[in-house]
């Protein structure tokens, strides 16, 4: 017994020895001098090895926890805490965390452990409330420990007793109020204010530390799961949107997914996070900052990525995303502007001295978000449309989004759906060509929901939109620009079979090229580039060459009826330039239309003037 006790008080001696050593401020007032920062540092790793240490001993542990070690041990803890917060060093406030871990994982006691909670929450989360004063270390070692305070006095086993009691059983129990009903609902209620503030650095730069707070999440929403409900819609919001920053999970590590399974409850509260994500997302692309539309796009795609593989059914969500996604493009070119494509972009026709390959490969310009500092939202968004569910889902979407381009008024809403159908569409060839790869999918597929009917239509409504160019109705040439590239992408999947289709869409693609927007006759250049390399001609001349008869025909019906807009003798100017003498056997009728023309119309000098020099070029 005497051994015990002397081993006792050399601990308690050696304890308050090293408290008096991390106490900086109090030290240095007794010795008339600042305490170094080396010294201090030891006392808190000789105190991390005191509480180690006495954890290994029942009776040593036991002891901490007696009615006179309580003070002492409670001025020990808030010199813990105090050297977390103010710390001189990161060393310190790291060393100091590690010391009131050694504590928790030493002191066994309910009620004592109960005594520092709300000081212990209250402090770290006054340390995360101020980021930048922080290294990335210290605040993830704070999460880590944390979650341990919260774990040892809140977990569902330690609380289950106390859930169990009535307020009225506890009402004469003077000993034991710590640990009452009522402590524990004003607990959890400081708890949640706490962790509201801790919740602010999902957003941080340091992966490091939101992986530590992503674990504090899944953490407490399993250990506390009951006895931090009142948490659990920002718990699983948290960690739904640092899902991606996680490391790789081994099998034995919890992960939201897991708890999901576990408790049905929080796959409500998932359906619910991801349906206010997207029902904020058309606000939130009106915002100037590009992170803020960068990161929320981000959070949607995790929510439903969580949500398939969790194999949550949400018809609201089904529902609701269409329209959801058509106003967020909407409030994405409001944000936009005007902005105009690259300028110094090198676009021209693949000329007779040329192969389809040098120009076959130029990219259109985005039509939307054009400009660099949008690549990333356009990148986002992207992924975003391609993760829309499965392919008759694609399907659906883009269905809803053709009517809306057919039967719309409203240019902005117009360009916005038939950017989705067409995004859609592709995504939904893409994952289709994924998925045959390995199966057979054509015997499965519902007509009512085919991609392709669908991917028809749209075709039908690009050239309906095209043909309409020389009209006096102005479009808004954002969406001629997109009808043009759907039509050089129903080229590109058909390959040489697109030939017959030329007759119907190849004059009114060469309009564009005599646009006073340089956009258009940049998307028309591309356009016709990319035909020739699709049908196999070898360049835009032989396509031209090829196609000369009713290219020429167009010309003339439409100068026979007394169609005077620059576009039909802009075309044809561009033929010779291209077609050069090969062009001659062709144009008896065409130039019979031309001087019919001038005679009707002489008296329109820039008709004329536009007339007389084809003529020359001729």
């Amino acid at each position: 017994m005497e051994s015990t006790a002397s081993s006792k008080e050399r601990t308690e001696f050696f304890q308050r020895l090293a408290i008096r050593e991390a106490d900086g401020r109090a030290s240095s007032r007794e010795l008339a001098r600042p305490v170094a920062e080396e010294t201090v540092l030891e006392a808190f790793r000789g105190l991390t090895a005191l509480f180690n240490t006495a954890g290994l001993s029942a009776a040593a542990s036991s002891g901490l926890s007696e009615a006179e070690s309580i003070p002492a041990l409670g001025h020990g803890v808030t010199i813990m805490l105090n050297g977390v917060v103010d710390g001189a060093t990161p060393q310190i406030q790291q060393e100091a965390l590690r010391a009131l871990q050694a504590v928790y994982h030493t002191v066994k006691e309910p009620a004592a452990l109960a005594s520092f909670l709300p000081g212990t929450v209250s402090l770290l989360a006054k340390v995360t409330s101020s980021p930048n004063r922080y290294k990335s270390a210290v605040l993830a070692k704070c999460f880590e420990t944390v979650s341990l305070v919260l774990t040892s006095v809140l977990a569902d086993l330690r609380t289950r007793s106390i859930l169990t009691k009535t307020e009225t059983d506890q009402e004469g129990a003077e000993d034991n109020k710590i640990l009452s009903p009522a402590w524990l609902k004003a607990s959890t209620m400081q708890v949640k204010k706490a962790l509201s503030t801790i919740m602010k650095l999902r957003s941080h730069e340091s992966a490091e530390v939101r992986n530590a707070l992503n674990k504090l999440c899944v953490t407490i929403l399993d250990e506390c799961h009951n006895t931090l409900s009142n948490c659990a819609n920002i718990l699983v919001e948290t960690a739904m949107m640092l899902g991606e920053t996680e490391n790789k999970m081994s099998l034995t590590q919890t992960s939201l997914q897991d708890l999901v399974n576990i408790y049905p409850e929080l796959g409500e509260i998932v359906k619910t996070t991801t349906y206010n994500w997207m029902s904020s997302l058309s606000r939130l692309m009106q915002s100037a900052d590009e992170d803020v539309k960068r990161d929320t796009i981000r959070n949607v795609l995790k929510g439903l990525e969580l949500i398939k593989d969790l194999q949550i059914q949400s018809s609201t969500l089904d529902e609701s995303m269409s329209i959801m996604l058509r106003d967020s493009i909407i409030s994405l070119m409001q944000a936009s502007g005007t902005s105009e494509t690259n300028e110094n972009m090198d676009v021209r026709l693949i000329d007779s001295g040329e192969a389809s390959a040098e120009q076959g490969d130029v990219q259109y310009q985005p039509v939307l978000l054009p400009s660099e500092s949008q690549k990333d939202i356009r990148h986002e968004m992207a992924s975003l449309i391609t993760f829309l569910g499965s392919s008759s889902q694609q399907a659906r979407f883009a269905g809803t989004m053709l009517e809306q381009v057919q039967d719309s008024d409203n240019s902005a809403s117009q360009v916005a759906t038939f950017w989705l159908c067409f995004e859609l569409i592709k995504a939904s060839h893409r994952s289709s060509a994924e998925a045959e790869m390995f199966l057979n999918l054509s015997s499965v597929t519902d007509p009512s929901q085919d991609i392709d009917t669908i991917f028809n239509e749209l075709y039908t409504t690009s050239v309906q939109i095209l043909d309409r160019h020389t009209d006096v109705e102005s479009i808004d040439w954002r969406l001629e620009a997109l009808a043009l590239e759907a039509t050089a992408y129903t080229a590109q999947r058909a390959g040489e079979s697109f030939r017959p289709e030329l007759i119907d869409i190849l004059f009114p693609i060469a309009t564009f090229l005599g646009s006073n927007n340089p956009n258009l006759q940049k998307h028309a250049i591309v356009t016709l580039n990319s035909i020739a390399a699709s049908c196999g001609y070898a360049n835009v001349s032989e396509l031209i060459i090829q196609n000369v008869d009713y290219m020429v025909n167009s010309v003339s019906l439409r100068l026979n009826s007394l169609d005077i807009s620059p576009a039909s003798i802009n075309v044809l100017t561009m033929m010779v330039r291209l077609a050069g003498p090969r062009l001659v056997p062709y144009l008896d009728d065409v130039i019979d239309s031309i001087f019919g023309a001038l005679d009707n119309f002489h008296g329109y000098p820039v008709f004329v003037e536009i007339c007389l020099s084809c003529s020359r070029r001729l």
